[in-house]
């Protein structure tokens, strides 16, 4: 990740894909100075390095004490000092690595970034929502009632009352195996659980590949989830109908809150997430505007200790 430092006032700047400086509301480095014009200039990622534009300002950008060409993209390297109308606005960029997704609150605040392609909104330790990589290689946005929506660059949206605006360097990011594909080994889970039910171990298996998940309070719901899925399979249901249920229902058996819901439905995703595990995202799958949550994976099997 790329940041601006501003000694004079000791300011960092997380850098978007495409930041705007000057004046305007609407800039992400917003100066309100009289010689800063509305929009400045430009600091964008050119997909293998970081460039510098004016975009015709009045007072000039300057790049390393040399005024920029207006309309002329500039190549900006880490430690480069960029200036925007005076001496006074100097900014230096730190480090010059490339830009990950980010979550930018319109409101003020830090802009939020993944951890292993999944973003917690409004907050990791809240998350009412998420953003995520899907198998498909495409930036989503899945609410609570399981809708997903397509973020492209720039894509306005709310969660939690609060104006956010979605930034990312590519569209189509690197390709993301389906679960579904019939070239890859599905993912298959491994429950051993106590005969108290106190605590649930878990492993996950791919292939020849074995990662113990270790036990975690949140395991307990995937298990509730995959003896939901075994019981409509016994029962003669088609695989698209097995082991759906209705949040509240879900709720009322676990003893929890939705928040706690959302909360375990996120840190599951990260915890399959950060053990390299494919499709994360289906692990737990939503059922759009139907409230309803399922076991993702279709192979596991359950062993009481």
């Amino acid at each position: 990740m790329a940041f601006l430092f501003q000694r004079r006032t000791q300011r960092t700047l997380l850098v978007e894909p495409e930041l705007i400086i000057g004046r305007s509301p609407n800039c992400g480095l917003q100066i309100q100075e009289p010689y800063v014009s509305a929009q400045h200039a430009a600091l964008r990622w050119g997909s293998t390095r970081w460039e510098l534009k004016d975009l015709g300002s009045r007072n000039g950008t300057f790049l390393n004490g040399a005024r920029l060409e207006v309309g002329k993209a500039y190549v900006v390297a880490q430690g480069a000092e960029l200036t925007f109308g005076s001496e006074a606005e100097l900014w230096v960029l730190q480090d010059d690595l490339p830009p990950p997704a980010m979550a930018i609150p319109l409101d003020g605040g830090d802009p939020l970034t993944p951890e292993n392609d999944v973003i917690g909104l409004p907050t990791s330790a809240n998350p009412q929502a998420s953003i995520f990589r899907d198998v498909d290689g495409l930036w989503k946005l899945e609410t609570i009632d399981g809708d997903r929506i397509v973020l492209d660059p720039s894509k306005l949206f709310q969660v939690a009352g609060r104006p956010w605006r979605f930034a990312s360097p590519d569209i189509l990011g690197p390709t993301s195996t389906s679960l579904s594909s019939s070239t890859q080994t599905p993912v298959s889970l491994h429950f051993t659980v106590s005969r108290d039910e106190e605590h649930v171990e878990l492993r996950a298996q791919q292939g020849e590949i074995v990662v113990d998940l270790g036990s975690r309070s949140h395991n307990y719901l995937l298990l509730t989830l995959a003896r939901a899925r075994r019981d409509d399979e016994k029962n003669g249901f088609p695989d698209a109908s097995c082991g759906w249920i209705h949040q509240e229902d879900l709720l009322t058996l676990l003893h929890i809150t939705s928040t706690q819901l959302n909360i375990d439905v996120f840190r599951i995703r990260q915890h399959f997430a950060r053990a390299g595990l494919p499709g994360v995202v289906n692990v737990i799958e939503r059922r759009p505007r139907s409230k309803q949550l399922r076991l993702g994976f279709a192979t596991f099997d359950i062993r009481i200790v």
